[in-house]
């Protein structure tokens, strides 16, 4: 039997299988936190994703979808809803992200999207960085839901990582502060460091050496006015530098504060001295010296460290205590914050000047330039027996007012009984919301409620549970309020009592019944009552007798 030719046998054809086409969005998000991280900028992003595609024929890519500054825990983001509109037009059948968390950082809704929303609409997902792909049947496991969870977390980490970078600048030496001391400007290279300003550093430079000289704070403070040298944050707002425009008249003046707190300042001699406070429940705390942070020539020094220490030591010197000059201590101050100048409007200081003597004047041309306000004085004794007498001119209206008031209040505070409940009920409730939605995403994976109920159900418990957050923190909030009204509800109707039988003014009644006086130059005085709208005035006989050097 002859062979037959392989010369002329027939080839089957070779079926080559078409991979299907996918037609991808490339979706890239950037928060306000992550643009201080370079790996996940959007050039890094996209470039990532691209360098992907090029290794895949298989991928097209038909757009690109860009969230700058959108946080990753909520999935309202404009590019990204544009993204699923596409899907559901058909425009897009992949999406490609650098990693997990570029999708999102909600562990919950991240979950709905990677594992039902995707698959429903026959999308593949592809986390380039994270080595998923939907494609390999890897939409969901137990990675996936820990990467989720771990990128949720990294939001409420972002604090204290920003609080760790505060501290680690600190340490280091860097200036951590939002404006510079007078003297310096922040580097335009690097803003933790400080730059001499030719300006302003031999002001500062020209203060130190006058008090080494001998010469007083006052005569320094004389000095800077005088030569109309602009104090420090009006100069700072004159080159632009001012976080806000300066209003009032005394900002044009140097304060005496000023002159002393830039003589102590270790910072010009080339010291940062910083960490000296931290937050403690939200409240700042200052910390003693021994917890500082100190740097020695952090910077340039604009004084030598001889010129500083000259300066500390001359200080020390003048103010050593002196022994006590009285023999009684102080009285107690009845007005207290309730004095004030006609004409500058700053609060007035008391001043001891005897064993039974105080007088109260404004300071303001000695804190500040003679200029700034021609003063006003007047006794403690005074002061009193003109307050007393409007007092008691008006003692009807105010015992009336004041009775119906703490009337008022009562019933406020009685009305109060029922706040409890309400809290208890809120919370109650708002626990109750919380578990709800915990399992509803469990619900929608065994397949209980459908993708439409979940997005339904799970919006209107997040609503609710927004709601009673509110609720329950206004509740709380009212709750020690009234606890607290409690407490000046009885102080309130001492002072009604009092009042009816007041032989003297103290600082109780005092802070009761009125809420400003103003003092003018002539000795005169107006009170605003709390209970009274127009200001009462003392007669011209009673402050002509009564006012005093």
């Amino acid at each position: 039997m002859a062979r037959k030719s392989r010369k002329h046998a027939e080839t089957a054809p070779v079926q080559v299988v078409q991979k299907p086409m996918f037609y991808a969005g490339a979706y890239i998000r950037l928060s306000v936190v992550d643009k201080k991280h370079k790996g996940d900028s959007l050039e890094t992003q996209q470039a990532i994703i691209n360098s992907f595609i090029a290794d895949h024929s298989d991928i097209e890519l038909r757009e690109c979808y860009v969230d700058n500054g959108h946080s990753g825990k909520s999935f309202e983001r404009p590019a990204f809803q544009r993204m699923i509109a596409d899907m559901e037009s058909g425009k897009i059948n992949c999406c490609i992200t650098k990693d997990l968390s570029r999708l999102g950082r909600n562990a919950i809704d991240s979950g709905y999207y990677m594992e039902k929303y995707f698959p429903s609409k026959d999308v593949r997902y592809i986390a380039v960085t994270d080595g998923h792909d939907s494609i390999n049947g890897q939409s969901g496991g137990i990675m996936v839901s820990l990467k989720n969870m771990v990128n949720e977390a990294y939001i409420l980490d972002v604090s204290r990582k920003i609080k760790a970078t505060i501290q680690m600048n600190i340490r280091n030496g860097k200036f951590i502060g939002s404006n510079a001391p007078y003297g310096y400007f922040k580097s335009r290279e690097d803003c933790h460091q400080l730059v001499v300003d030719e300006y302003a550093a031999p002001v500062v430079r020209q203060m130190f050496e006058m008090a080494a000289d001998g010469q007083s704070h006052q005569s320094i403070l004389a000095w800077l006015n005088d030569n109309k040298i602009m104090p420090p944050r009006r100069y700072m707002h004159s080159i632009g530098l001012a976080s806000g425009k300066e209003t009032g008249a005394l900002t044009e003046w140097w304060s005496l504060r000023a002159v002393r707190d830039t003589l102590k300042n270790k910072v010009y001699c080339g010291v940062m001295i910083q960490g000296r406070s931290k937050v403690v429940d939200g409240v700042q705390v200052n910390l003693p010296e021994s917890e500082w942070t100190i740097t020695e020539n952090a910077h340039d020094a604009i004084v030598s460290r001889e010129l500083y220490d000259a300066v500390q030591e001359a200080w020390v010197r003048k103010s050593a205590p002196d022994e006590p000059y009285y023999k009684t201590p102080n009285t107690e101050n009845v007005f207290a914050r309730k004095l004030y100048c006609a004409q500058c409007g700053h609060a007035l200081h008391r001043k001891r000047g005897g064993e039974r003597f105080y007088r109260y004047f404004c300071n303001v041309s000695v804190m500040y330039a003679k200029d700034a306000c021609n003063g006003v004085t007047i006794t403690e004794t005074a002061m009193k027996e003109m307050v007393f007498a409007l007092i008691r001119k008006h003692e009807p209206f105010l015992t009336l007012a004041l009775s119906q008031d703490v009337n008022n209040f009562a019933v406020s505070v009685s009305a109060g009984d029922k706040l409890k409940d309400e809290l208890a009920a809120a919370k109650s409730e708002l626990d109750k919301n919380n578990r709800f939605l915990a399992g509803l995403y469990q619900s929608l994976v065994d397949g209980d409620i459908s993708d439409a109920e979940y997005k339904d159900m799970k919006g209107a418990y997040e609503t609710r549970i927004t709601s009673l957050t509110d609720q329950v923190m206004r509740l709380q909030d009212a709750v020690h309020n009234r606890a607290q009204q409690e407490k000046v509800l009885s102080k309130a109707r001492a002072s009604v009592r009092k009042i009816e039988q007041v032989s003297d003014l103290t600082a109780e009644i005092i802070d009761r019944l009125v809420e400003k006086i103003i003092v003018y130059h002539s000795g005169r005085i107006g009170v605003k009552f709390r209970f009274m709208d127009d200001v009462v005035h003392s007669s011209e006989e009673l402050a002509e007798g009564g006012a005093g050097a």
